[in-house]
């Protein structure tokens, strides 16, 4: 489930593909989403170091102003394990947009 602050729930997805031909990591992990930007910038999703073991954090570039247009951002790493990430924080900028708690996991 996503809680959001400025975007539409139906426009993010987040999952978890498995992949039995390497026995190094479980799958990988996909976000996908369409964000408001500036038109001027660009549209990608980057790895913040947080603090919690669990939590992944990611990061668009904020909004300043108010011409804006919809991109769409993707954002994928292989995991060594199920239970690398539990929750999924999104933000722009530093004000959070999105909160996944709950990850589908493809077979």
């Amino acid at each position: 489930m996503m809680n959001t602050v400025l975007q539409d729930l139906d426009l993010w997805e987040v999952w978890i593909e498995y992949d039995h031909f390497h026995p190094e990591h479980f799958g990988t992990l996909y976000v996908h989403g369409e964000v408001a930007v500036d038109k001027k910038s660009g549209s990608y999703l980057t790895k913040i170091n947080g603090d919690e073991t669990c939590q992944l954090s990611l990061q668009i570039p904020s909004n300043p102003g108010n011409i804006h247009t919809t991109k769409e951002v993707l954002y994928s790493e292989p995991i060594k394990n199920l239970n690398q990430y539990t929750t999924i924080c999104v933000y722009a900028g530093n004000e959070l947009i999105g909160y996944f708690d709950e990850i589908e996991v493809m077979i």
